[in-house]
C-alpha cells in the first residue's frame, strides 16, 4: 500500500489494535460497533458507522455543539491514521525500537505486531516518542533539498530546554522571515534522538498570506490562510556537526545559526561550512564492478549499476539516464549505455557519469532468500545513504570503499561523506 487510503489501511490493522485505538478515540461514544461479530466484518462495519457520523454531521437538525464534536473527531481520525501510515516503515520502526529499548510493554508489542500495529500503538501510548521520530524522519526527507546545509561548530555543547530561551530563539527566527511577508506567530519543538545522541530544534513560523483553492461541503471555495514555514537544526554533540534546513539561502542559514549559538547553546559560535567531497564515479565504468577490498565479510554477494546518468563532455548535448531491471543476472546500466549511446570514438572520453544508483545483493540466508537494497550517489559528493537503515548504511560505505569510489577513511561519522543531493534519480 503506497498511497494512503483510510479504509484500506484499517484492514491492515489487527482487530485488538483497532479496538484499543477506537476505545480511546474522541469518536468512541458516538460509534456503535459490535466487536463480537466475525473479525473480517469489523473494518467494513466500522467505516459504515463512520459514514453514518458524517451524515449526522451534515444534518441540519444536528446541534452546533454536536457538529463541532463530530467534526473534530473525524479530523483526528483521518490525521491519526495517515500519520500512522507514514510511520509504518522500517526507518520509523527502527527509531521506535531504539527509543523504547528499555520499555517492557513496547518490547512485547514490537515482538508480535505488524509495522502498522506498532506505529499506532506508539502514537496512542508513547506519543512523545512517535512525535520525535516523526520530526526526525521529516528532517531527513528535507535533506534532499536545496535548503539543507551542514556546518561545523564546537562539539559537546549543551542544548537548552529552557522554554523562555527557546521562545526567544523562535521569535528572532520569525523576524528573519518577516522581511518576506511572514507573520509574527511561531512555535518550537526540541527532540532528542536516542540512536545517535543528536538534538533537533524544529521551528514553525507563520508564513505569508496565501490563498488555497479547496472544496467544502461539495462547494468550490478559496481559503485565505498562512501556511507554517518550517526551519530545523540538528546538532550532533559528538562531532560538532549542525545540519540546518532554512529557506532564504546561505545568508539566512548563517543568521539562524548565530541565533542558535546566542539562545540555544549560550555562546557565540562561528560556523564553518562543510564542503562537499566528490565521489569517484569513474570507478563504476567497469561493468563487472570488481571490489578492491573484500566485501564478502560484510555479507555482500554482488553489486550492480542499476541506474546511471551521463552528460556529454566538452560539447553541448542532451544528458542521458539509463535504467535497467533489478534482476541480478541482467546487464547493468554501463553495459546498456555503451550498447545504446552513439559514440564517435571512445565512450569514456565522450560521456561523464554525473550520478548513479547502486543495487547491493546480499549473500543468501539459510532459507535461501537473498535481500538487496539500493542507494543513489552523485559525482559532487551527495548521496541517499542516510535514508537506509543503520545496518545498510554501514554496508553501503563498505561497498563504496571496495569500489574505490571513496577513500578507506571515509564513511559513517564523516559528515562530508554523508551529504545528500537535491535529487538523485
Amino acid at each position: 500500500m503506497k498511497i494512503f487510503n483510510c479504509a484500506q489501511f484499517v484492514r491492515n490493522l489487527s482487530i485488538p489494535t483497532l479496538k484499543f485505538y477506537v476505545a480511546q478515540h474522541q469518536l468512541c461514544p458516538d460509534l456503535m460497533i459490535d466487536w463480537s461479530q466475525p473479525e473480517k466484518n469489523i473494518p467494513k462495519a466500522l467505516f459504515s458507522d463512520i459514514r453514518r457520523l458524517e451524515a449526522v454531521q451534515a444534518d441540519e437538525l444536528t446541534s452546533l455543539e454536536k457538529k463541532q464534536s463530530i467534526t473534530l473527531g473525524l479530523v483526528r481520525w483521518q490525521d491519526d491514521l495517515k500519520r500512522t501510515f507514514c510511520m509504518a516503515n522500517d526507518s520509523a520502526i527502527n527509531e521506535f525500537r531504539h527509543a523504547l529499548a528499555c520499555d517492557p510493554e513496547a518490547t512485547v508489542v514490537f515482538g508480535a505486531g505488524s509495522p502498522e500495529d506498532i506505529a499506532l500503538w506508539v502514537l496512542v501510548y508513547r506519543e512523545k516518542v512517535f512525535r520525535d521520530a516523526e520530526l526526525h524522519l521529516a528532517f531527513q526527507a528535507k535533506t534532499h533539498g536545496k535548503y539543507w546545509k551542514q556546518h561545523l561548530i564546537p562539539k559537546g555543547l549543551d542544548i537548552t530546554h529552557d522554554q523562555a530561551r527557546l521562545d526567544k530563539f523562535c521569535e528572532e527566527v520569525a523576524q528573519i522571515y518577516q522581511k518576506v511577508g511572514a507573520g509574527k506567530s511561531s512555535h518550537v519543538e526540541v527532540t532528542e534522538r536516542a540512536q545517535d545522541g543528536s538534538v533537533q530544534v524544529t521551528i514553525y513560523v507563520e508564513g505569508p498570506l496565501t490563498v488555497i483553492a479547496h472544496f467544502e461541503k461539495n462547494q468550490f471555495n478559496r481559503l485565505s490562510t498562512r501556511i507554517a514555514l518550517e526551519t530545523a537544526l540538528v546538532y550532533h554533540p559528538s562531532n560538532g556537526i549542525v545540519e540546518s534546513v532554512v529557506k532564504g539561502g546561505a545568508k539566512n542559514h548563517t543568521a539562524v545559526l548565530e541565533l542558535f549559538g546566542k539562545h540555544i547553546v549560550g555562546q557565540e559560535i562561528t560556523p564553518d561550512v562543510v564542503e562537499k567531497k566528490e565521489f569517484r564515479l569513474n570507478a563504476l565504468r567497469d561493468e563487472m564492478l570488481e571490489p578492491v577490498l573484500d566485501w564478502s565479510k560484510h555479507g555482500v554477494h554482488k553489486v550492480r549499476l542499476r541506474r546511471a546518468k551521463f552528460t556529454p563532455v566538452g560539447r553541448a548535448g542532451v544528458s542521458f539516464q539509463i535504467d535497467v531491471p533489478p534482476d541480478m543476472d541482467k546487464p547493468d546500466a554501463m553495459e546498456e549505455a555503451k550498447e545504446n549511446l552513439r559514440v564517435r570514438h571512445y565512450f569514456d572520453a565522450e560521456y561523464a557519469m554525473e550520478s548513479a544508483t547502486l543495487i547491493v545483493y546480499m549473500s543468501p540466508a539459510q532459507d535461501g532468500k537473498a535481500e538487496h537494497f539500493s542507494f543513489g550517489i552523485q559525482r559532487l559528493g551527495a548521496s541517499t545513504i542516510k535514508n537506509l537503515s543503520s545496518k545498510n548504511q554501514a554496508i553501503a560505505y563498505e561497498v563504496l570503499k571496495a569500489l574505490d569510489i571513496i577513500d578507506v577513511l571515509d564513511g559513517p561519522g564523516n559528515p562530508v561523506a554523508e551529504e545528500q543531493p537535491e535529487s538523485v534519480s
